[in-house]
């Protein structure tokens, strides 16, 4: 883990590289030696949150053949009204990656 801090905020003690567990999940962290106060990046927190279940929408990347692929959640092909055949658009965004789906029928 990277540190991202050398001090805890509530003590001002150096802090140390630690595995926490948080509802029974294993985390990386950084903690006070002195006060027990834990420090969590926010891809631990992601991770966290993936693990518990509380990111619902959240998918796995797989292989498929040459290609990467990834499943979409029922409700969204649902609320999106998604088809076999229809088309993602991807656009480069500074945040990640937004996906428009354009229907089959829209561009024949």
């Amino acid at each position: 883990m990277k540190k991202f801090m050398k001090t805890c905020y509530k003590c001002g003690t150096n802090v140390q590289t630690a595995k926490c567990v948080k509802e029974g999940i294993t985390l990386e962290c950084l903690k006070c030696p002195k006060c027990g106060e834990e420090y969590f990046t926010s891809s631990e927190l992601i991770k966290f949150d993936i693990k518990t279940g509380r990111r619902k929408f959240v998918r796995k990347f797989g292989v498929l053949g040459d290609s990467m692929v990834m499943r979409f959640p029922t409700r969204v092909v649902k609320d999106f009204n998604i088809k076999p055949g229809d088309y993602g658009v991807f656009e480069k965004r500074p945040d990640g990656i937004l996906i428009k789906p354009i229907h089959a029928k829209e561009i024949n």
